[in-house]
């Protein structure tokens, strides 16, 4: 039996999962699961859930698990839910069998810490302000605006702001302007800016046990983030690369220092340099995945299987 943990809507487990023939569990990030026992002894021991369309499911059977974003949530308050997370954690996580991916939870996406030991093991990054303050923020503004500009980045993917009416993402990457940094305040929260490469063309790195599988996306319409919602597919070409062996050398130390044996990775080609963006312990795969036809959800599919 196979563990997976997603999100709600991921096209590239359902794809995995087409390819299974084993049996497997899916646990999304909005589902509700009962424990109903966790019984060990000496001898024997049992571990039995239910979810909202399974009953009496034996974990103690599983061979591998894969973490792809989800969690496991109770029924019931917030306190049994970090009930169910800690029993469940304590369980899953000593088991010897095949772990693919992180624990959302368990792995928070520290941006500058990833950033850091990309720079550590010798890959370019851009340069990079972290402040709170508008005149730091107009000094680094004036270093870099006669260039390409700079940028302003979120430094953790789990948070959004809350008002009255509505819940705000910061999840898209933009550009700092003279009216943005005119409206600001002379104190803001501690924010990431970094300066703008314009890239020859992006490159989205896929990460599976030890593989590398590499993209070239070529940005027709050169806007900061493709995964803004007026980018049409038609504006985008992309086609499958190969990193140099020497950068695939260093990004994969970077995954080994965090524990990662699945994500990906985002970086940008200018000028014959490669810059390192971020790793996401959660990537979009199906992009990349049918564009350049690497097959990732048989491969992934068997890597499962095989335990």
């Amino acid at each position: 039996m196979i563990l997976i943990y997603s999100k709600d809507v991921d096209d590239f487990v359902n794809n995995v999962i087409d390819c299974l023939d084993v049996d497997f569990v899916r646990i999304g990030e909005s589902d509700k699961v009962t424990i109903v026992e966790m019984n060990f002894s000496n001898e024997n021991s049992s571990y039995t859930i239910n979810t909202d369309y399974l009953e009496n499911i034996e974990l103690e059977k599983i061979q591998s698990v894969w973490f792809n974003g989800g969690c496991i949530n109770s029924t019931g308050s917030s306190y049994e839910d970090k009930c169910y997370e800690v029993l469940n954690d304590a369980f899953i996580l000593q088991k010897s069998i095949k772990k693919i991916g992180k624990r959302i939870t368990d792995f928070e996406t520290n941006r500058l810490d990833i950033m850091l030991e990309a720079k550590k093991q010798g890959l370019k990054i851009p340069h990079t302000l972290i402040t709170g303050s508008k005149e730091k923020l107009k000094t680094f503004y004036d270093i870099f605006n006669s260039k390409n500009g700079i940028i302003a980045k979120r430094i953790l993917d789990t948070l959004y702001y809350q008002d009255d009416d509505f819940h705000y993402n910061f999840n898209l990457t933009f550009q700092i302007t003279d009216e943005i940094l005119d409206k600001t305040s002379n104190e803001f929260a501690i924010s990431f800016f970094q300066e703008r490469i314009i890239a020859d063309f992006e490159i989205r790195v896929i990460y599976i046990d030890g593989y590398f599988y590499s993209s070239a996306i070529h940005n027709f319409v050169n806007t900061v983030d493709i995964r803004t919602k007026y980018i049409e597919m038609n504006d985008l070409r992309i086609v499958p690369f190969k990193l140099p062996f020497v950068i695939e050398e260093k990004l994969e130390k970077v995954f080994k220092k965090f524990n990662l044996n699945y994500g990906s990775a985002d970086l940008m080609y200018c000028n014959d340099d490669y810059y390192f963006l971020e790793i996401n312990p959660t990537g979009q795969v199906s992009f990349i995945n049918n564009a350049c036809n690497y097959d990732l959800e048989n491969k992934l599919a068997k890597i499962l299987e095989n335990g």
